[in-house]
């Protein structure tokens, strides 16, 4: 059970508009859930005069808004500026708190467009994987050829954003871009498995039997695939479906059902979450 948070100040008949993430929030405690999940937004454009004011004027946070008032005469950082209001509304645990820190040590002293793949990570590793392909795919389209070196880091991490949504023909595309750039092995295999969770089996087969270079990979992800294949016949999800299957084959059919159904559900539920952020 998640922790109850009393609600601060009043809901705001204006809402302030958060320009980064293309949001309005009405209170500060949907403030503060915009700074907790997506750091990256703690930059010097969050310390807004304008902000203060609305917590102010719009949620009756007075006492907030001087406070914020005085860190602007102090010239203070943008994590200690949004570090007060979380505090002041006892939003996040010491442990969310530990994160967010984490993410602005992580971003200091990086250039514009290493900044702005930090926030596509940090989208991806955080399960948003949508967000995390548009945030990649807007700095390809503007990356210098200066920082070329974070081309194929981009599209291998574009190539895990689409296979976790099973879009495996793009996955497959940008893996092989990212390859074709460094070589790397490990690259090299994701490529070959998107490849083959993308094409029927004879289609792969001929793939690799036309492009001989890859021969040596492709025997690794198919060892990979077999120790997968032992490790799901082990797990606990397995057993599950074996006993179903006696469920079935005992004439239990409406159990069978009933259950493969709920199965079915808690899945769609999960992939239309990760697809519809």
């Amino acid at each position: 059970m998640g922790r109850v948070l009393l609600c601060t100040g009043r809901y705001a008949k204006n809402p302030y508009y958060l320009e980064s993430v293309c949001a309005n929030v009405y209170c500060v405690e949907e403030l503060c859930y915009l700074f907790a999940s997506n750091p990256f937004l703690i930059n010097r454009d969050i310390m807004d005069r304008g902000l203060a004011e609305w917590l102010d004027h719009e949620c009756g946070l007075t006492e907030l808004s001087h406070q914020l008032f005085n860190l602007f005469h102090k010239g203070s950082q943008p994590g200690i500026f949004v570090s007060v209001i979380l505090d002041y509304v006892n939003y996040c645990t010491p442990e969310e708190k530990k994160k967010i820190e984490d993410v602005l040590q992580s971003n200091a002293g990086l250039n514009d467009y290493e900044r702005q793949k930090k926030q596509a990570d940090f989208l991806l590793k955080n399960h948003r994987p949508r967000l995390a392909v548009e945030a990649y795919d807007q700095l390809l389209g503007h990356l210098p050829e200066t920082e070329s070196a974070l081309k194929p880091q981009i599209c291998h991490n574009m190539g895990v954003a689409y296979a976790s949504v099973f879009q495996f023909e793009m996955a497959a595309r940008y893996f092989r871009r990212a390859y074709e750039i460094t070589g790397n092995e490990e690259t090299g295999i994701q490529y070959l498995a998107a490849q083959r969770m993308h094409l029927q089996e004879n289609a792969y087969i001929a793939f690799i039997a036309e492009h001989g270079e890859y021969y040596n990979l492709s025997l690794q992800l198919e060892k990979r695939l077999e120790e997968a294949r032992g490790e799901f016949e082990a797990s606990q999800e397995n057993r599950m479906l074996t006993a179903l299957k006696i469920y079935k084959e005992e004439g239990n059919v409406a159990s069978y059902y009933e259950e493969i159904d709920k199965i079915l559900t808690k899945k769609k539920d999960e992939y239309r979450q990760l697809v519809g952020q």
